[in-house]
């Protein structure tokens, strides 16, 4: 029962904290804080997602309790100028923690059961959604930051490059995690080698003309392989639920 919660509530929160927020929202949040208008537009979007996710109208002061918290971590965060891995990481880890707790007290002592909705094949649905959102703009961010946190040459976010390379990735994961889920194992390397010879001797220059490609290859090579074990473990993962 706990697990059937759990996948809900996760679903729930990346499609409001992910799919729900773009870019510019975000960014409104960041520079207004606790007077950004989407700061509870976005929170209210999080509590009635999460009270569809319980599934039970008289649920409704815990999936308050989810957006409240979600509005205390999201403020605290935007106070924080200064993106880095560790407030992404930091930031999902309590979202998540809060999602644990709520789960616990719904089944613990308010004796929450599975709705009748959800059988098998829509838990199966659940938890494929859950790894496909990830693959897409979590997984996108996380890399982002990996790479910058290891010193790595990034480009800036409005650059044709790095959009190319968000688009990319994130097919790339999905492929990886359909070819998984159907258990065809060879097709994810001929993916992988088919990306690296397209890859293969394309040098980029500097604006001083200076050949860039150790750097870029370089930042291609870790992005990839880090693009690709995000993908190998939703998949393992869901594997395991599936």
């Amino acid at each position: 029962m706990w697990g059937n919660l759990m996948l809900n509530l996760l679903l729930a929160h990346f499609v409001g904290d992910f799919v729900f927020q773009s870019d510019v929202l975000s960014r409104d949040k960041k520079a207004n804080n606790f007077t950004s208008w989407f700061l509870y537009v976005h929170t209210f979007v999080i509590a009635i997602l999460s009270w569809a996710a319980i599934g039970y109208l008289d649920l409704w002061p815990l999936a308050l309790v989810i957006g409240a918290t979600h509005l205390l971590i999201d403020g605290i965060k935007s106070c924080v100028k200064k993106d880095s891995l560790c407030l992404f990481v930091s930031d999902q880890i309590l979202h998540i923690v809060i999602l644990i707790v709520v789960a616990n007290i719904c089944v613990d002592c308010c004796g929450w059961a599975s709705p009748g909705w959800m059988t098998d094949q829509a838990l199966k649905a659940v938890a494929v959604a859950n790894a496909a959102i990830f693959c897409w703009k979590p997984a996108n961010i996380l890399i982002k930051y990996i790479l910058q946190y290891c010193k790595m040459v990034v480009p800036e976010d409005d650059t044709t490059l790095f959009h190319a390379g968000k688009l990319i990735g994130t097919l790339e994961r999905w492929l990886i995690l359909t070819f998984l889920l159907i258990g065809r194992y060879e097709v994810i390397g001929f993916l992988i080698t088919a990306k690296s010879i397209i890859r293969f001797g394309d040098k980029d220059k500097s604006i001083d003309g200076k050949q860039t490609y150790k750097d870029q290859t370089e930042y291609f090579l870790a992005g990839t392989l880090l693009s690709i074990s995000f993908a190998v473990a939703c998949g393992l993962l869901l594997r395991i639920i599936v």
